[in-house]
């Protein structure tokens, strides 16, 4: 059965992989936290080297009850246990951890938008109420793009990740409109796909390596190019 497209108005967007690249940046983000905390804790420096301490993270994330949806903490508890392992009191490695938090956060918000992105928002912020849907921990008002955006909501304000409904359903209470009225776009074929059509928002599959389509319902959209964008959305409903 062909896809009905209503009126669309709000027009969302996943942020890491979809608005700019994020294994670049993360990897410059841990480097510098790690710089960081060998200047402040000589201690941990002496106790780790960069590699063990992400391959002791992640085998602590694994041996941790799922907080999936709160990665943030996740990551300032790894670093203040991390830090107590090291040989510093407990309340001294809290205050490390969360100073070296903020470290990273600055880091990891120093993105690389992909090209044509403020241009392509500044066009469709002109039509469409804009908003963010992201499991990541990416503020978008820390960016220059951030004013062109209406809402934004994160796994971690809502307790729950894409797929989850809790996303696409913050976008109808904060736009004021129909799940049919909301287009939702991003790279991931299950968190960004498949949770908008589940939600019963329309969506568009951001593949910018042309990976083939997958099996199944075929009831969304695809680009490869951010710039197709425009003109697709307004070729909906004409």
């Amino acid at each position: 059965m062909k896809t009905k497209y209503h009126n669309i108005k709000v027009v969302t967007f996943d942020l890491d992989d979809t608005l700019w690249q994020l294994k670049p940046v993360m990897i410059e983000a841990e480097r510098i936290v790690f710089d960081w905390l060998g200047e402040q804790a000589p201690k941990f420096a002496a106790h780790f080297t960069r590699q063990s301490f992400g391959e002791w993270k992640m085998q602590r994330y694994k041996n941790q009850p799922p907080q999936a949806n709160q990665i943030s903490q996740m990551r300032i508890a790894a670093m203040q246990q991390a830090l107590v392992e090291a040989g510093y009191a407990v309340d001294d490695a809290r205050q490390l951890a969360a100073d070296a938090f903020a470290v990273f956060l600055h880091a990891r918000h120093q993105v690389t938008l992909f090209e044509g992105v403020e241009a392509l928002l500044q066009t469709l912020h002109s039509r469409y109420s804009l908003g963010v849907l992201t499991n990541g921990n990416a503020d978008i008002r820390r960016l220059t793009i951030g004013p062109l955006f209406d809402f934004a909501f994160s796994a971690e304000q809502l307790n729950a990740s894409k797929p989850a409904a809790d996303h696409f359903q913050a976008a109808q209470r904060a736009s004021g409109a129909r799940a049919e009225e909301i287009i939702h776009i991003g790279d991931h074929l299950e968190h960004d796909v498949a949770g908008a059509r589940l939600a019963g928002c329309h969506a568009i599959w951001f593949n910018p390596a042309k990976n083939p389509r997958p099996a199944g319902p075929q009831d969304f959209l695809e680009i490869s190019s951010l710039a197709e964008i425009p003109a697709l959305i307004a070729s909906l409903t004409s």
